[in-house]
């Protein structure tokens, strides 16, 4: 854990502008595409009204099509994780990666990245849903049942999400496919749990401090590119035992 984080640090203090360009590109597409899915949904809406269809966020016209803007978003968004991914892996061998890869790379690999995220989330809830059900039916009121029911479902959403991103690396940074990235994944972890699972911990915190107003500037450019980085490094070194 703690080499494969000082070899991402050494090499960010060394040429720190590719970690950081990178950490651009990703913001301002992430931006760009949640804008133009908002922008589909209000033209939905001006077509709608000129057609005159009934179009309140109620009626099965509008959630069906706020269903694949929000399948929409969650593509290139998957996408967008994997072009990061392979930015900072150029990153750490010198390499500052162009808009155009960036984008190209985020696009190739957003069909596989999100399949993973599916998968993950299905494995989410089937392992958090059981616990919500018997919370709701039979505990709701029960002193601090509900703070105990949260814990619970808070640590199922961090370690499932822990047990997939081996998965995610694979196919973000190296370009591996469906199975076979959830077999790297698998591998690696066999054989370096406890330092990943470490290391996934602080790249969690460093994550929740990307949304602090004004703190997240230092940790959306420095401090978030190395821990990620970090975890890239452990994942190759890993897996080419």
């Amino acid at each position: 854990m703690i080499a494969s984080t000082r070899l991402a640090f050494a090499q960010f203090s060394r040429q720190p502008f590719p970690f950081v360009w990178s950490s651009i590109i990703y913001v301002v597409l992430q931006l760009l595409f949640l804008f133009s899915c908002i922008g589909l949904f209000l033209i939905y809406f001006f077509v709608a009204s000129v057609l005159g269809v009934k179009a309140g966020l109620n009626t099965i016209p509008t959630m069906i099509v706020l269903g694949i803007i929000v399948l929409l978003l969650l593509f290139f968004s998957n996408g967008l994780n994997a072009g990061l991914m392979k930015s900072y892996h150029g990153a750490l061998e010198g390499r500052k990666t162009t808009v155009a890869e960036f984008l190209r790379h985020s696009l190739s690999k957003s069909l596989v990245m999100m399949v993973i995220m599916l998968l993950r989330d299905v494995a989410f809830l089937l392992v958090a849903a059981p616990a919500a059900a018997l919370y709701y039916f039979f505990l709701a009121g029960i002193t601090y049942m509900d703070y105990l029911t949260g814990l619970y479902i808070l640590f199922v959403l961090f370690f499932i999400h822990f047990l997939f991103t081996p998965a995610f690396i694979s196919a973000g940074t190296f370009g591996t496919e469906f199975i076979q990235s959830l077999k790297n994944g698998f591998y690696f972890l066999r054989r370096n749990h406890i330092n990943a699972f470490g290391l996934y911990i602080l790249f969690a915190i460093i994550w929740i401090l990307n949304f602090v107003p004004l703190l997240q500037l230092a940790t959306i450019l420095a401090v978030y590119p190395i821990v990620y980085s970090g975890l890239i490094l452990m994942f190759q070194a890993g897996h080419q035992r």
